[in-house]
């Protein structure tokens, strides 16, 4: 739609918000930390914008239990992806790619065992894919791609059939 400048931190107090979706828009600046206080949210798609910030350390740990879908691609996100992002139990796609991010692959990804797209390509991770995305059984698409990772894979990532 072509919207600019930043999202209020009011957008907080839509709070029986099922879905929230502007994409490829510019909006800028951070990310208001209000978004992630939304507990009925299941749909979060802020991708193909210009926001600017870290990721809250404990993005899921009080809320968002109900997020099925997050993406947050596109972007100027910078720091480590959060640990945090387990507590998300009902995700089923989780994008973070093409931003700035850096630091490891947390191994609390492994717990995320409904989710079926996980996009972490384009950032700065570092280290080695953790064997805990092995515990991923329902995943079909894992990309990592331009990164800084090293070391091999680890063999439980083999034994997702529908990888």
């Amino acid at each position: 739609m072509g919207l600019v400048g930043s999202i209020p931190p009011e957008i907080g107090n839509l709070s029986f918000l099922i879905s929230l979706d502007v994409t490829n828009n510019s909006f800028g600046g951070p990310i208001p930390p209000s978004i992630f206080n939304l507990s009925f949210l299941e749909v979060l798609n802020l991708g193909d914008n210009n926001f600017s910030s870290r990721l809250p350390f404990d993005i899921c740990k009080y809320n968002l239990h109900r997020l099925k879908k997050l993406r947050i691609s596109f972007n100027k996100l910078y720091g480590e992806i959060p640990s945090s992002l387990e507590h998300c139990s009902q995700l089923r796609y989780l994008s973070l790619r093409s931003n700035n991010l850096n630091g490891l692959v947390p191994t609390q990804m492994g717990n995320l065992t409904l989710l079926q797209e996980l996009y972490f390509g384009g950032n700065n991770l570092v280290g080695n894919i953790p064997k805990e995305i092995g515990a991923l059984t329902n995943l079909q698409i894992l990309d990592l791609n331009v990164n800084k990772l090293n070391g091999t894979f680890p063999a439980t990532i083999f034994s997702i059939a529908s990888l």
